[in-house]
Order: structure tokens, then sequence, then C-alpha cells
């Protein structure tokens, strides 16, 4: 475990790294602005003896003496240096909100690059992923990164002007400032210990129990679940599973805050024997004449502005908070490190990427999930042609969605390798690849966009995206919403409308379209039309493999009938391919396909309606 000095050396270079990639003039700026304002105090109090002590002069001789000339310089000196304070506080301050923004544009920047560009998900699915994600959210919900360079110049500046009164009172004696600046520095090692545990809590074990919590908050509140919570009467249920979620990270944080409790009250005392015995030497030398009434005032001045060096509150906490998140930042940086994918700064991907059929290999690949001793897929070996249509079939949990995912590189296979062109086609090369899944998104944004996300170049080519809708059977969709191709897809927005499961899966087949004619040789389908009836998604499957005739297409559906078209049908069973060949030939080999087949095909003759089948499917 890292020391507190190690720590908060990484949280510090964490956070100046974060923010020098904000903004570099910026921060130079910031650098200086503060520098001065933070010196500018010391000499506040210096100048204010200073015209104490010609004050008497002045009087006696006049302004315009000689004698009277070092209190005009020490009262123009003074001025100037409130004016500095006065121009300067304004300019940071406009500064800092600048620098504000930038900072957390650039805090988001780059977690969206760590979450976005990660070559697959399953650093999205690790538990301590999600907890610093949440950290991340939880700051961005309390308004820290809004403020963060302010706070950085409120304890910057009280810092300085600390230093500056320590340097001021070695002028009454060497011993002066030790007393007062270790009283404050035990002050403010018991707060940071107190603060730190609360960040680590709110953060570390706290962050879990804050993340169900909200989860179960969004179940309460959120359209997702109303249905189910009302027809099934869990509005009570989910109310005090919820209270008692939150009730749980909000013991963690309690027993955070009793932390140091005995450090703050030896730090309490240190203080008041600190002060005690300077400002008792200090009034033991004016009485005994050794001081004068200005230099008396100057050090008084410097003993209430030790303060600084102590504690500064909200801001202190806040920028703590920051550091903590900066380090989090740097966590999730790492942790993606060596599974990180180049994101493009364009909004769309280059219209000029490669265009053409794409083979597939899976030579003795294994994969097992987190958490699970028995591997989904055992051992598959598997290679597609370029230009080939293949189904792939298997009962429930047999690994075919798994494969899939492994084919478009969310995950990586623990043993063997999967390939595309021989290795020449990365995995997750952009454009080459389109997949459309059983659990596909359905964008809340307008009908355009959720077609047209299959290729970015093409969302504005009225006529590809028209062709791909009416390709997935679609043509007549737009037609009957409210704003055509414009019509949010979501009745939570004005204007807005919602769609039928048959409609959806027709958009989302019309993106994979959309991704075909903007140059994806590899096209698959995980189970995407679940939600139509045998005969519709037969017909859909029929005219699919037509329109992407010389495209790589991989078909994955629990209806044997939809894809007894394909050129060619694998079979899995027990993480592995169990049997290999045409519709035709599997019929004909009696095998574990044939089984299956007929089984449905009995099914289906006894219950022919459409909603019976699905039913049943």
């Amino acid at each position: 475990m890292a020391t507190p000095t190690l720590l908060v050396f990484s949280r510090w270079r964490a956070f100046l790294r974060l923010l020098w990639g904000a903004s570099r003039g910026g921060t130079v700026a910031f650098g200086a602005l503060v520098l001065v304002l933070g010196l500018v105090p010391t000499g506040v109090i210096l100048l204010t003896g200073a015209l104490v002590r010609a004050i008497p002069a002045a009087v006696e001789h006049g302004l315009g003496s000689a004698q009277g000339e070092p209190a005009v310089l020490a009262l123009a000196g003074l001025v100037g240096a409130l004016a500095v304070l006065s121009l300067g506080g304004n300019a940071l301050w406009q500064l800092c909100n600048t620098l504000n923004a930038a900072y957390a544009l650039h805090v988001h920047t780059v977690v969206a690059r760590v979450t976005l560009g990660t070559a697959g998900v399953a650093p999205l699915e690790d538990p301590a992923f999600a907890d610093e994600l949440q950290a991340v959210h939880e700051a961005e919900r309390r308004g820290v990164l809004g403020t963060t360079t302010s706070e950085l110049s409120t304890v910057v500046l009280q810092r300085l002007r600390g230093a500056g009164a320590f340097v001021v009172l070695l002028g009454f004696a060497w011993w002066a400032p030790f007393p007062l600046a270790l009283a404050w520095a035990l002050g403010n090692l018991a707060y940071l210990r107190k603060t730190d545990a609360m960040i680590e809590a709110e953060m570390g074990e706290g962050a879990s129990g804050l993340r169900r919590a909200e989860y179960l908050w969004s179940l309460a509140l959120e359209p997702g679940a109303a249905k189910e919570v009302r027809v099934f009467g869990l509005n009570g249920w989910m109310t005090g599973l919820y209270g008692d979620a939150m009730l749980r990270a909000l013991r963690v944080l309690w027993k955070s805050r009793r932390a140091s409790t005995g450090a703050h009250l030896l730090a309490i005392a240190a203080l008041l024997g600190a002060h005690a015995v300077v400002l008792g030497a200090l009034v033991s030398a004016a009485a005994s004449g050794e001081l004068r009434v200005a230099a008396l005032l100057v050090y008084i001045q410097a003993v209430i502005a030790t303060a600084d060096l102590g504690l500064i509150g909200d801001s202190q906490w806040d920028l703590a908070y920051s550091l903590a998140l900066a380090e989090r930042v740097d966590r999730l940086r790492a942790r993606a490190a060596g599974r990180f994918l180049p994101l493009r700064p364009s909004a769309a991907p280059s219209t000029d990427a490669p265009r053409g059929q794409v083979a597939v290999r899976l030579d003795g690949v294994r994969f097992t999930y987190r958490g699970r001793g028995t591997p989904t897929l055992d051992g598959v070996d598997l290679s597609v042609p370029a230009g080939q249509s293949l189904a792939i079939v298997g009962e429930n949990g047999a690994g075919k969605s798994t494969l899939i995912k492994l084919l478009c590189g969310l995950y990586e296979p623990e043993g063997g390798r999967v390939t595309l062109d021989g290795g020449a086609t990365p995995l997750q090369s952009r454009g080459r690849i389109g997949v459309i899944f059983q659990d596909f998104v359905r964008y809340p944004l307008s009908l355009r966009e959720n077609v047209g996300f299959g290729h970015l170049p093409l969302l504005n080519d009225a006529p590809a995206l028209e062709q791909a809708l009416a390709d997935a059977g679609g043509a007549a969709l737009p037609q009957r919403l409210p704003g055509g191709w414009d019509t949010p897809l979501s009745r939570e927005f004005e204007g807005g409308a919602d769609l039928s499961g048959g409609q959806w899966q027709r958009v989302a087949l019309a993106r994979a379209l959309t991704a075909v004619r903007g140059g994806a040789g590899l096209l698959i389908l995980d189970e995407p039309t679940a939600s139509l009836d045998v005969r519709a998604e037969t017909e859909l499957f029929e005219r699919f493999l037509e329109v992407t005739r010389g495209v790589t297409t991989i078909l994955v559906s629990h209806r044997l009938s939809s894809v007894r078209r394909a050129d060619r049908i694998v079979v899995l069973h027990g993480g592995r391919v169990v049997e290999d060949g045409t519709h035709e030939q599997l019929m004909r080999a009696g095998g574990r396909y044939a089984e299956m087949f007929s089984l449905q095909a009995e099914r289906f003759a006894a219950h022919p309606s459409p909603d019976a089948e699905v039913a049943d499917a």
C-alpha cells in the first residue's frame, strides 16, 4: 500500500497532467497569476508596517518633506498592491472559469476515449472498472469538475500567503514561525487523513453501493421498468430496496467521517499552545520596548496569516476530491493499456476504408466467462470462405452469441485464435464488420440516425438510407411517422413516436445493410428477428441473403426453417462445432440438426398460427 506522501504525489502528478492536457497556455497563465497574487498579501503586510512606521514623521514634517517621503511611497505601494489584488483577482476569476470548462471537457474526453476505445467490452464488465466510472460520475454529480481550478487557486493563494507570513515572522525570531507551522501541519494531516478516508469510501467501497442504489432508483423512476413495477405491485418493495441499498452505502461514508478524531483534538491543543507561545513572546518584546508599534502590528498580522497554512474548508475538500478523481482517471487509462484503440477526432469514419468480402477463421478457440468454471467455447475450429453465407445453430447456451462476440473482437479468446482475412483485417476494423445483435440498441434519436449509424458518411445520403430500409422490409415506415425520417424514435421527445418490436428490428437490419453499402465485407446477424413470426422471418432472411449476395454473412437463429437457405450450416454443441454442411446434407446425416429441425417442424404443424409459433419458440 502506498504511503500518504507517495499517494499525494501520485495524485498531484495525475491532476497536473490532466490540467496541462486541458490547456497548456491556460495552465502557464494560471500559475503565473496565482504566484503574483499569492505573494502580494505579504507585501501588503510589510507595506502596512512601513506606513505605520512613517506616519509620525510625515505628520510632524508634512507629506511633502523628505521625512514624509517614506509614508508617501508606502501609501503608493499599498494602493498599488491593492489594485493588483483587485484587477488580478478579477482576471484570475475569468481564467478559472475558462480553465474549469476546459478541464471538465478534457476529463470527459479522456474517460470517453478509454471507455469507447477499449478493444472489446470485457474491461467495461469489470466491476473495478465500473466503480472507477462511478467515481467520475459521482464527481460530476457533485459539480467538482466544474470548479477544480477555482478551488485550486483558492488553496494555492492561501498557502502562498501563509508561506509569506512564515518568512515575515522569521524577522522577529528564527523559531517563531515553526511552532505555528507545525501545529497547522498537524491539523492539516488530521484533516487530510479524514478527507482521504471519506473520499476512498465514496470512490471505493461506497462506489459499488451507490452504483446499486442508483440502479434501483432508475428502476423506480425511469420508464424502462415502469410497466412491470406497476403491474406486479413492486412500488413499496422497490422503495424499501432502494432505501436499504442507500443506507448501506451511507454507513460506509459515516464510518469514514469518524476517522482521526483523536488527531483533530491533538491538533487543536497544539494550535492553542503555539499561538500562546508566539503571541506571548510578541507581547513580552513589545512591553520591554524591543518592538515598536509598527513592528508589533506587522508580526501580529503575520501570526494571523499563518492560518493560511492550515485548514481551508470546502475548497480543500473539493481539491482533494479532484486529486482523487484525477488518480481514478489515470487508473482507467492504465486498465485500458494495451487494449486501447485510437479514436478518430472527426465525427465520421473515412470513406476510403477497404471494401470487399472478408474471410473468417477460428482455430482451437476457447473462452470462459468471468466467474464461470466451465468454458462456453472449448476448441472451436471453423473456416468461412469470403462471400459465403453461414448459419450457426444450436441449443440455448451452446455459445452462438459468444462466438459472434469473439468474431467482432468484443472479447479475446483465452485460447486459440480468431482471424479475418488470415490476420490481414483486425477484428476491430471499423467499417469492415456490420453486426446486429439480439439485444440491438434502440437509439432514442431520429429514424435517419438509427439507420445511418451503420455507416456515418451515408447519414445524409437519402437514396442509400431509403434503399437499406426497403431491403429490410420497412419501406413504408417513414410515411407512418409524423416527422418522416427526422422523427425521434421515442415518445419522450416532442413529435416523437415509438415503434413495434418488428418495426424496430427492420430498422436495425437496415442499419446493418447501410454498413454493407458503406463497405462492410462481413455481416453478422445474431438472432435479430425474434419479434417477427416465422413466416416474416423466413421472408426477411431470404430477401436479406439475396441483397447481401457477395458479402460474407453469418446468421444466428433458433428457427432452423429460417436459415435453411444459407450456403452452409454449422451446429454448436458442448462448446464445439459438431456438425457442418448444407441443410440437405445435415438432414440426410440424421444427426442433431435433423432432430432439431424435425422437432420444430412438428411443433409448427401443431400450432400453425404465427402467434402460437412465436410463443413456443
